[in-house]
């Protein structure tokens, strides 16, 4: 079988999806909805492994805000 090489989007998505989940599934989904929005903002030679970064903290934003991950008075249901 040929050796399937990762496109930038999808290395840039799973290095998110395995370095970074521990880290933000701490903060607010608020902040890492921002935190995806910087990285789609990147432009040139790197933007393609920004847009799969950002495209992982935007899933693991939403999935945060939906499944109430978060109190009433913001914080990311640590106090619950």
């Amino acid at each position: 079988m040929p050796k399937r090489y990762l496109s930038d989007f999808e290395q840039g998505y799973n290095y998110a999806r395995q370095w970074h989940t521990a880290v933000l599934e701490k903060k607010k989904p608020q902040d890492i909805l921002e935190l995806a929005r910087v990285f789609f903002l990147f432009a040139g030679d790197t933007a393609e492994l920004a847009r799969g970064i950002g495209t992982y903290y935007q899933e693991l934003g939403t999935k945060s805000m939906e499944a109430g991950r978060f109190c009433n008075r913001g914080c990311c249901g640590i106090c619950r």
